[in-house]
C-alpha cells in the first residue's frame, strides 16, 4: 500500500547564510527567554516573589517580540517546573 507523506524538514547546510543567521538569532533569543522565564517562575513558585506586571508582558518588553515566543517559553518552563516539583528536584 502506497503512502503519501510530507515533511517540513530543512537542512541547515542548504540554507542561505542570511536564513541561517536569522534562525540562529531566533534560537538564541528563545533560549534567553527560557532562562529568564524559568528564573521568574521558580522565584514565584518557591519563594512567593510576585511582580506587578505579568511575565508575558515582561518578556515582550524586554526582548521586543510578539506573543508567540514569550508564551511558548512560559509554557515550556511551567511544564519543566511542574516536572521538577513532582520529582522533588529543586
Amino acid at each position: 500500500m502506497k503512502c503519501l507523506s510530507y515533511s517540513n524538514c530543512f537542512y541547515y547546510k542548504a540554507l542561505s547564510e542570511e536564513d541561517a543567521n536569522c534562525i540562529k538569532k531566533d534560537l538564541i533569543l528563545y533560549n534567553a527567554m527560557l532562562h529568564t522565564a524559568y528564573k521568574k517562575l521558580y522565584l514565584t513558585c518557591f519563594y512567593g516573589v510576585k511582580d506587578a506586571v505579568s511575565l508575558q508582558k515582561q518578556l515582550k518588553a524586554r526582548y521586543g517580540t510578539n506573543d508567540y515566543f514569550p508564551l511558548s517559553a512560559i509554557h515550556e518552563d511551567r511544564v519543566l517546573l511542574k516536572s521538577k516539583f513532582e520529582t522533588n528536584q529543586r
